[in-house]
């Protein structure tokens, strides 16, 4: 593949505005998420969902996915609920959280196709890894580089405070 010569300008015009939607994303993903597992975690607390592999009581979000089909319909359908009561409107069967956290990779892949004429990486090479790290810290790593080299550019502007403070939090 041939490159062309990463100039910063280039660099910038290239992947300002798509670095500007990923920090957005990113900022309504990790709400969403803190959000969306609260709900869980106040619905696991109120019920008794059980491990189906352990018969332990689930006390974790994250450990929801090891919930019998059948309580895993109770489960879900509280957790539609909870989050339709607070003013979500996601498509039946989808969670908003999970939706962010997709449009975060998307705006994350847009980041990187678009870096590939100017440094030659590809997503695949990314999550290959190397010797010493594994892939998906690589391909972490350079999304981290590539928003830097944009955020810390003369004249870029964040889309709004709260993500410029979460995108400094992060970087």
């Amino acid at each position: 593949m041939t490159t062309k010569t990463p100039t910063p300008a280039a660099v910038i015009a290239a992947l300002g505005t798509l670095v500007s939607t990923m920090l957005v994303a990113r900022a309504v993903a990790e709400v969403l998420r803190e959000e969306v597992d609260g709900y869980k975690q106040a619905i696991l607390d109120a019920g008794d969902y059980r491990d189906q592999y352990t018969d332990e009581r689930i006390t974790e979000p994250s450990d929801d996915w090891t919930m019998s089909d059948e309580e895993s319909s109770s489960y879900l359908a509280l957790l539609d609920a909870t989050v339709r009561a607070a003013g979500h409107n996601p498509p039946e069967g989808f969670c908003p959280a999970l939706m962010a956290e997709s449009a975060l990779r998307d705006a994350q892949a847009a980041m990187i196709k678009a870096a590939e004429p100017f440094f030659g990486v590809t997503a695949g090479q990314l999550l290959c890894g190397t010797k010493t790290e594994r892939g998906l810290e690589t391909h972490a790593k350079y999304l981290d580089l590539l928003t830097g080299l944009v955020v810390n550019a003369p004249g870029f502007t964040f889309p709004t405070p709260l993500v410029e403070a979460a995108a400094m939090r992060t970087l």
